[in-house]
């Protein structure tokens, strides 16, 4: 009889050593499983072709300096298009490996990892409970940010928009996402023309903060300050708005007006022909105004 209890302890403790490794954290022993802040380069703009899996290339895996680079907006779930007046739905992803999203209706955060197989997995989300029976795509986008949920990654760089695609196993795109690249509009800029005549004056200036949203220069001579609105809804759009302006007299009026006239009916900006040169574009892509890049003395 102490024999058998002798065995069937042995075999107890053997069951429990076994169970314990199914439980014990992963440290690192599993080599597929990456979060995209350790593969992050200063200054990589370029994207990493996926292994294949399946027999199916899964696309083109994002860098960390182009997933992390500001918020996406969405375009379509499925091959529904999402245009959205109120709140559009969008997902923001840090370079600590979380994220931030809305689906039109509620707030979500929570864990994304990527693996090498271009995978892109989330967990621990958490997400407000609010009831938009309007907003009837949001449980699908809900759904699709999930605990547990992952799919292939897709970065596609399109004219002046990156895309970032969600794809099944199969490869079809369940929801799309883009973000504009308006980031060469940063910087110090002279006015060299407006209302399409040129401008050749030191202080004619304007300069941009795109993370900041926020704009201030001169007109030769008065200054003015404002705010910058990217529009998700329209590629390469810019508004600037709540213009303010000092009212010192002086004989460039006529400049000053149309520096002002055109900032106001700016609707949309791309780079000009040009190398470091901007053109601001009317809402019917009449060319308003033209922007020249002020060298830094400090990057000579």
């Amino acid at each position: 009889m102490k024999h058998l209890q002798s065995i069937l302890c042995i075999a107890t403790a053997t069951l429990m050593l076994a169970s314990c490794s199914i439980f014990k954290k992963n440290s690192g022993s599993a080599p597929d499983v990456q979060t995209i802040n350790i593969d992050k380069k200063k200054g990589s703009t370029s994207s990493l072709e996926a292994p294949e899996g399946n027999g199916k290339k899964l696309g083109k895996m994002p860098t960390a300096d182009q997933l992390t680079g500001g918020r996406w907006t969405l375009v379509s779930v499925g091959d529904r298009q999402v245009n959205a007046e109120d709140e559009q739905p969008y997902i923001h992803f840090d370079n600590g490996g979380r994220f931030y999203a809305s689906d039109g209706c509620n707030i979500l955060n929570g864990d994304y990892t990527i693996r090498s197989n271009g995978d892109m997995t989330f967990d621990h989300v958490l997400s407000t409970m609010k009831y938009c029976p309007e907003v009837d795509y949001a449980p699908s986008i809900a759904a699709i940010i999930a605990d547990g949920t992952h799919y292939a990654i897709d970065c596609r760089r399109i004219g002046q928009d990156t895309y970032l695609y969600f794809k099944d196993s199969k490869g079809k795109t369940l929801v799309t996402y883009r973000r504009h690249n308006m980031e060469f509009l940063n910087g110090n800029w002279a006015i060299t023309s407006a209302d399409g005549k040129k401008i050749s004056d030191e202080e004619a200036n304007i300069f941009i903060d795109v993370a900041e949203l926020k704009v201030h220069g001169n007109t030769g001579c008065n200054y003015f300050n404002g705010e910058l609105y990217i529009d998700p809804g329209r590629s390469n759009a810019v508004d600037f708005s709540k213009m303010g302006l000092t009212r010192m007299a002086c004989p460039k009026a006529d400049q000053e007006r149309r520096i002002m006239v055109g900032l106001e009916q700016a609707a949309s900006a791309i780079a000009g022909k040009k190398e470091n040169t901007v053109l601001l574009l009317d809402a019917k892509g009449k060319e308003i105004m033209t922007l020249k890049r002020i060298s830094d003395e400090n990057d000579q």
